[in-house]
């Protein structure tokens, strides 16, 4: 499952109350720190700053969410290439049920499909590519495909298609299965993920 998380800010109020004197007093000179804090916040309240500070948090926030950072690395595909990807690994520990049962050794080698299938064919691309954003629409058409961006606003497109479209955050899955060229399509064939960057140049 691919989602794109949304952070919440909400206006944090410090508050000093007294619990009486307990162990070393210090000078008086030497402030608590909540304090100085607590008149920081008050003096940029009266000012104005810490609205201004705010607005421009949920602004950058937005922003970010509306439109996150491209992965970096990854180019429009100039050639076909296609590549598989073995999604295998070996146990690391002993793998136990509920009941304390082991049902993986350790060293013992797995491969996810061999008990799940891929749902859907993964397609990545570039949404702010219109080339690509017209195969994306005529993949929709044509099969059941989840749409993940390397750059561009998922939630407008998303609106836009009135279909979830997801972005590959920090290029985690880019990375994960080797892919430098969008558009690229990932489907099983087998026991592995078939992975096509495509050339539209020679789709045409």
């Amino acid at each position: 499952m691919f989602c794109i998380s949304i952070i919440l800010f909400s206006g944090v109020c410090l508050q000093a109350d007294d619990f009486g004197t307990h162990g070393v007093i210090y000078p008086i000179e030497e402030e608590d720190t909540i304090v100085l804090i607590q008149q920081q916040l008050r003096n940029m309240e009266e000012s104005g700053e810490l609205a201004r500070h705010n607005t421009a948090l949920q602004k950058k926030t937005k922003a970010a969410i509306e439109r996150p950072k491209p992965v970096e690395g990854i180019t429009k595909a100039s050639k076909e290439r296609i590549f598989y990807f073995n999604p295998s690994y070996v146990v690391k520990e002993d793998l136990k049920d509920h009941q304390g049962r082991i049902v993986a050794k350790k060293g013992t080698k797995i491969n996810p499909f061999e008990t799940v299938s891929l749902s859907q064919n993964l397609l990545f691309f570039d949404g702010e590519d219109s080339e690509q954003r017209e195969y994306a629409q005529q993949k929709l058409k044509d099969e059941k495909v989840k749409l993940i961006l390397v750059k561009g606003a998922p939630l407008a497109l998303s609106e836009e298609w009135s279909v979830s479209v997801y972005f590959d955050q920090g290029g985690l899955l880019t990375k994960k299965l080797g892919i430098r060229h969008v558009p690229a399509l990932v489907s099983q064939e087998k026991l592995q993920l078939r992975i096509e960057e495509i050339n539209l140049g020679e789709q045409e």
